[in-house]
């Protein structure tokens, strides 16, 4: 039930009269201090022109009580003494001033909330943003890789593998060097391949966050002398396609600073993922670099995508420069969310 300030003032005037004009003439002079509350109730209520007003009331009564029911002096005027006056004016000031301080103090906390929410807004708008264009950048890095790069390679593989016939029907030795030019194409095409892959979003329709992470790992493992090792633990295809796809880039990110900024000889990924839960962890070891991965080697973008899906990351630096970058995220599975929705 909610408080209704007019009923509880409406009670208190009504409990206050009630209580005057009963007490005994002995004791009637005694409830100042309850005059004293109703003026500042009102006060408090409806302002200090209110609570200046409510005086005149108790002024009536305590005039009604002397010369109809008493005729002895009591309450504010109490052997017509103008201090209980003072007091109440004292008391109808002190409440409207708390009252007025109370709501501009109010006004100023909803203003400082709603600007506080319109930053916020403004600022999850930006991270988004940035997110977009971040996705939309390797979008076109992959595209001009696969349509430019690739067929300009694939172009030269059947240069080359023309070549390597003709040198081979004609018996000429550079036939052994044709073909290792093809066999170099052939790689690097794959390799083109491989990257224009991992740049663009991965299709977690089709694959799980499990699947993608050990690709990479195998990627990473052919264009680098690095060693990278990818743990699984539960079933990671019950992880929603949105949070795959942020932890799928942060840890793309993760692994290939590890590997080409920090010269990481080793990197070990495990992803354990729970019913309503997943933790990826990355740990890298064997650094070369003199200045190791830290916290601040974690780009923006990797706090914008984690703080996207409610996620949590923790660095943690290790001896000897290791260091531990660890990602975690709660969801709920697809069938949970379209029964939550219908």
């Amino acid at each position: 039930m909610a408080f209704n300030k007019h009923v509880f003032l409406t009670l208190a005037t009504t409990v206050y009269t009630v209580a005057f004009i009963a007490t005994f003439d002995e004791l009637r002079h005694s409830v100042m201090i309850s005059s004293m509350a109703l003026v500042g109730l009102c006060g408090w209520f409806y302002g200090l022109r209110t609570g200046l007003l409510s005086i005149i009331p108790c002024l009536l009564l305590n005039t009604a009580i002397l010369f109809f029911v008493s005729g002895q002096p009591c309450d504010i005027l109490q052997t017509y003494n103008p201090l209980g006056i003072i007091l109440c004016i004292i008391t109808a000031c002190a409440a409207g001033s708390l009252k007025e301080s109370y709501e501009e103090l109010s006004a100023a906390q909803s203003s400082l909330a709603l600007h506080v929410d319109e930053a916020t807004s403004e600022l999850d708008n930006l991270a988004r943003q940035l997110i977009e264009n971040d996705e939309q950048e390797r979008i076109q890095i992959g595209q001009d890789l696969h349509d430019g790069v690739g067929q300009y390679l694939t172009s030269m593989l059947l240069h080359c593998e023309a070549l390597s016939l003709k040198l081979r029907e004609a018996k000429r030795v550079e036939a052994d060097l044709a073909e290792w030019m093809t066999r170099r194409i052939h790689t690097n095409i794959q390799t083109v391949r491989q990257l224009s892959r991992s740049l663009l979003p991965i299709q977690f329709t089709e694959t799980t966050l499990e699947t993608a992470l050990d690709e990479m790992a195998a990627y990473f493992n052919d264009v680098s002398t690095a060693n990278i090792r990818l743990k699984g633990r539960g079933n990671s295809s019950d992880i929603p396609i949105s949070t795959a796809q942020h932890l799928y880039r942060v840890m793309h990110e993760a692994t290939f600073r590890a590997i080409y900024e920090q010269k990481a000889r080793k990197v070990d990924i495990k992803l354990v993922t729970g019913r309503h839960h997943c933790r990826i962890r990355v740990k890298g070891s064997e650094i070369s670099r003199q200045s190791p991965f830290s916290s601040g080697s974690i780009s923006e973008v990797m706090k914008y995508r984690i703080r996207a899906i409610g996620g949590k990351l923790a660095f943690t630096e290790l001896a000897k420069g290791r260091f531990r970058l660890e990602c975690s995220a709660n969801f709920k599975t697809e069938a949970e969310s379209w029964s939550g929705t219908v």
